[in-house]
């Protein structure tokens, strides 16, 4: 690396790496308390999530204005990018997921086991996957416990989709009857395909991260 390229690393692009970590882990903050306020309220407090969505949205905003001016990063821009928006998906999730839960709130008041630890499962993927974001501090990712963890997160998505795949099963199995109530029916299979996509978008992010250490391996 040439003298000037030296130069500018240390006095232009550490500092963008720490804000870009900072920031991310910011998100990664706001999705775990998200989560927890989605799983304790049943995701009826849509008020609530949005405002969530809110702190996450000035936090993205804030990420992208940075990574569109940074000069030197340490991650390839749109892998940076790309987890930024992964993460904050995570987030956009639960609001959908909350909006769906008042709008069909007369069906969905009270919710199935099958709903409940699919939220449970969420966010403990939420979590593992805010312990991936907090490694992005170190000077560089250690392969060995990102890829534990993504490991981690990647058996929660196996559940998650082993569970949607039960309840999808015993609904067509309790709705198939002449008579049997449809929008029931679409309802509670629009919410567990939402649930599942929450968790997909949290698998994604630990994907990502092992992508990104493998770079740096």
């Amino acid at each position: 690396m040439s003298l000037i390229k030296d130069t500018v690393r240390r006095f232009s692009g550490p500092s963008q790496n720490v804000q870009f970590a900072a920031l991310l882990r910011d998100l990664a903050d706001v999705a775990i308390a998200c989560s927890a306020h989605f799983r304790e309220t049943s995701g009826h407090d849509l008020k609530g999530i949005i405002a969530f969505e809110h702190q996450g949205d000035a936090i993205v905003d804030r990420i992208h204005e940075l990574l569109d001016n940074a000069f030197i990063l340490r991650f390839d821009i749109s892998d940076a990018m790309r987890l930024t928006d992964d993460l904050d998906n995570v987030i956009d999730g639960m609001r959908k997921a909350a909006f769906h839960l008042d709008i069909y709130r007369p069906v969905l008041d009270v919710l199935r086991p099958e709903a409940i630890e699919l939220m449970a499962i969420g966010e403990s993927m939420i979590k593992d996957v805010a312990r991936l974001i907090a490694l992005l501090a170190e000077p560089k990712l250690p392969i060995t416990k990102v890829r534990e963890l993504a490991r981690v997160i990647d058996e929660g998505e196996a559940k998650a989709d082993r569970i949607v795949a039960d309840a999808e099963r015993r609904l067509v199995q309790e709705y198939m009857a002449p008579g049997a109530n449809r929008l029931e029916f679409i309802a509670w299979d629009k919410l567990y395909q939402m649930l599942e996509e929450t968790t997909d978008e949290a698998n994604h992010c630990g994907k990502l991260i092992m992508s990104l250490a493998r770079k740096e391996a």
